[in-house]
Parts: structure tokens; C-alpha cells; sequence
């Protein structure tokens, strides 16, 4: 079990890009929901970390603080679930727990247990890393307020999770490179007014 607050907190930032994708890789792998192969309901969450990488928010001793928190909190929630052992610590690794329980199941909720994990880990992941936020230039906070959004509307419709689309649409539409600017933001706000949903899958 990892450990808990301050130390958790620490451990997320941490975590390398290629620890982060293995974690997302093993559960995934192990738990991609009924019918499904590859990393199945996970391709979403995936595909998220990698634009957040090639962004140069998550980064190897470099990149965002914030980004790097909640992404690693999500995924030591992700780890701790699929170990178990000790017990689930937190809400949210008992949400991650309930959806590999519904996937083993062949639960025709997989999608609705994804995306509530998903939420509670964020849920978690943003109270413990808002000062976090707040050492972040403006518009990148704007732009994280942006993605917080489409995440709830995205839970709220259950979008799918299991193919690229999310991804693509995060390439297409969110900033390339951090810290976002105000014309990545002027650029971002066209995107939402022509098109819904955008994506938000984390």
C-alpha cells in the first residue's frame, strides 16, 4: 500500500512516465471490461496520459506539478486496487476495486463503474493537490477548470471509453504544449462552441 497523505502526494509526482503507463498497462490489460481486448475501457485513460506527456505536462523531471499529482494519484489508486493485499485504503481505490469486480462479473455496468472510479480518484486527486493549482499560471488554471467540466459532462453522458476517439479529440482540441497560452485557450473556447462532446477522458 502506498503511503498516505504528504507521502502519497510526493509519491505520485514522482512516479516516471513509463511507471505511470505500466501501471494504467497492467490493470487494464488485466481488467478491459466484457468482450473487450488491448487495455479495453482503459484506451480512453491511456490515450490521455500520452497526450499529457507529449504536452510536457507529465514529464520526467520536468512539467506540471498539478498535472503530474493527479495523474500519479489516479494512478497509485489504479495499483493499489489491482494489489489488493492490504486492503483498499481510500474511496477511490474501493471504486477502482468495484469496477475490476464488475468487469470479472461481465457487469453491463463496466462503462458507468469506469467513469465513477474515474471521478472519485479525481475527486481525491484534486482536494490533496489544490495548492498545487494555484502555483499555476492563469490560463493554465483556466484550462484545467475547462477539462474538470468536460470530465462531468463526459461522466454524466457515460461516453466510451474503449476506443480512440477521447484521444484524438485531446489532441485535436486541447493546448500542445504547457503552460497553456491565452490563444491556446481563444483557440480551445471555438472548439467548444462547434463541437460537443469534447474530450475530458483522464
Amino acid at each position: 500500500m502506498r503511503p498516505a497523505g504528504a507521502g502519497r502526494l510526493e509519491a505520485a509526482i514522482a512516479l516516471s512516465v513509463e511507471e505511470r503507463r505500466r501501471a494504467f498497462g497492467r490493470f487494464f490489460s488485466a481488467h478491459p471490461g466484457p468482450g473487450r481486448t488491448g487495455l479495453g475501457l482503459g484506451t480512453a485513460l491511456a490515450d490521455f496520459l500520452e497526450w499529457e506527456v507529449a504536452s510536457g505536462r507529465v514529464a520526467d523531471g520536468a512539467g506540471s506539478p498539478w498535472w503530474k499529482a493527479v495523474n500519479g494519484l489516479m494512478v497509485l489508486d489504479v495499483a493499489d486496487a489491482a494489489a489488493g493485499a492490504d486492503g483498499p485504503s481510500t474511496g477511490a481505490v474501493r471504486a477502482w476495486a468495484t469496477y475490476a469486480a464488475a468487469v470479472a462479473g461481465g457487469d453491463d455496468g463496466d462503462q458507468v463503474a469506469l467513469w465513477h472510479a474515474h471521478q472519485a480518484s479525481m475527486a481525491e486527486a484534486t482536494a490533496v493537490a489544490r495548492s498545487l493549482l494555484e502555483d499555476e499560471p492563469a490560463e493554465e488554471v483556466a484550462f484545467v477548470a475547462i477539462v474538470l467540466d468536460v470530465l462531468d459532462r463526459a461522466t454524466a453522458r457515460t461516453t466510451a471509453t474503449d476506443d480512440h476517439r477521447l484521444g484524438g479529440q485531446a489532441r485535436a482540441s486541447y493546448p500542445s504544449a504547457y503552460p497553456a497560452t491565452a490563444e491556446a485557450l481563444v483557440a480551445l473556447s471555438g472548439v467548444l462552441r462547434q463541437r460537443r462532446p469534447v474530450p475530458g477522458a483522464r
